[in-house]
């Protein structure tokens, strides 16, 4: 098999630091409690364009006008330009983000189209940063050339500084900054240490640390439009949950299926992520979120109509504990499920953890640097069993769900008669 490596014909990396200094009086980031509990893993994203039809648009000038929109971007954005330091803080010392320049000897559609590759998939981010500790800096950013003039544009952000929503406010700022360099300086808040405030001991801290799991793989499977409202109807009709979300049925479906696969029944915890803004400020950037859990003790508590209604309720009553929650009380609320939440983890085998996130409704499909809107987003697997993950489809008819699993697991998961009856699978990754 060819090396993915081999199709890099040439790369170069620049270091982009902010446009203008960061003042002395906000070299010191403190991190909050919950930027202090993530892993410092790099959160991948990656969106692709077809050749763009405006000539001027060649890939020297699309690198200048990336490169300098994200110089003025890190200067609203500047501990994304700092340096982490032990856990406690972050040295807002402008030694800013990594940028690469790929050329690829293969057509975008090599990616794009080929049912059975993976690999390929990863040239389109710096080598080594997604779902890594890595070396460099907190942001890294590549703009890969395809051979047919297709471009990809993707960053990778430590989860040190910022969660999902943190991400694409940071990708979209920067596009909005690329498209029109006199577009308004964004105005955001690193303000979560105001709301969660740090731990001084990081021993104490829990640890939410799963790893990497060698033997397991990842299938996307795109739910359709159709598929989704049958299973709604069902959810709907025997649960007695009003409209269950798209998210709710496919998270059902996807979980029972995968404790079938898994063998013998053993009771099991799933855990969605749900993120705080609000209660928290929409432009507050760094890490801002929770989780509601969904634990499966008896087989009945396998089946869908079940399955939706405590998703349901369970999302229900958060809500209702974050409802009205005061800037100083929401800590004690957030830390509360937290410790919760660990016990519960502790009490179950971690092959019996199931981890649920959601992309869907960011807009991430509406993503213009200039040059049109993407024809794909992607990530890429995290090599974690049990990891469930939720995108809009490119065509926004339906939903893409990226699914890792055993791999024995898999092959039972992916001929599943029900499943196949929903959804289909679009990439073996």
């Amino acid at each position: 098999m060819v090396s993915p490596k081999s199709h890099i014909v040439s790369m170069s990396k620049k270091i982009i630091k902010p446009s203008s200094p960061t003042p002395s009086s906000l070299r010191h980031h403190n991190l909050s409690f919950l930027d202090q509990i993530v892993s410092p893993l790099h959160n991948p994203l990656a969106f692709f364009y077809p050749k763009p039809e405006n000539s001027s648009y060649d890939i020297n000038h699309i690198s200048t006008l990336l490169q300098n929109s994200l110089a003025n971007l890190l200067t609203s954005y500047y501990p994304f330009a700092g340096t982490y330091n032990d856990n406690i803080f972050i040295d807002c010392n402008d030694v800013g983000a990594e940028f690469f320049n790929v050329q690829l000897d293969i057509p975008i559609s090599e990616i794009l189209d080929h049912p059975y590759y993976n690999d390929d998939i990863n040239l389109v981010y710096p080598q080594g940063c997604p779902w890594n500790t890595y070396d460099g800096t907190l942001v890294v950013a590549q703009l890969t050339l395809f051979d047919c003039g297709g471009i990809a544009v993707s960053v990778c952000i430590s989860h040190k500084v910022a969660d999902a929503y943190s991400v694409i406010k940071f990708i979209t700022d920067w596009a909005n900054l690329t498209r029109d360099s006199s577009h308004a300086k964004p105005s955001i808040l690193f303000d979560g240490t105001c709301f969660f405030p740090p731990v001084t001991d990081t021993s104490t801290l829990p640890d939410f640390d799963v790893g990497n799991d060698g033997n397991c793989v990842t299938r996307l499977f795109h739910f359709s439009s159709s598929g989704l409202d049958k299973l709604k109807i069902i959810a709907a009709a025997e649960s007695g949950v009003e409209n269950p979300s798209r998210v709710e049925v496919a998270t059902a479906l996807i979980h029972k299926h995968a404790m079938i696969a898994s063998g013998s029944f053993k009771p099991s915890l799933l855990c969605h992520i749900m993120g705080l803004r609000p209660p928290l400020p929409l432009n507050s950037i760094g890490n801002a979120y929770s989780f509601f859990l969904m634990s499966t003790r008896t087989e009945d508590d396998m089946k869908l109509s079940n399955s939706v209604a405590v998703l349901r309720k369970s999302k229900e009553q958060l809500r209702e504990k974050l409802k009205n929650v005061t800037q100083s009380d929401i800590f004690f609320k957030v830390l509360e499920i937290t410790k919760q939440g660990a016990e519960l983890v502790e009490n179950v085998n971690k092959d019996d953890v199931y981890k649920c996130s959601s992309l869907c409704n960011f807009g991430l499909y509406n993503m213009d640097f200039g040059w049109g809107k993407a024809i794909r987003v992607s990530s890429v697997s995290r090599g974690v069993k049990n990891q469930i993950f939720f995108m809009d489809s490119p065509t926004g008819n339906g939903m893409d769900v990226m699914v890792t699993l055993d791999e024995k697991e898999m092959e039972i998961f992916q001929s599943d008669k029900v499943i196949l009856e929903y959804a289909s699978p679009v990439v073996k990754m």
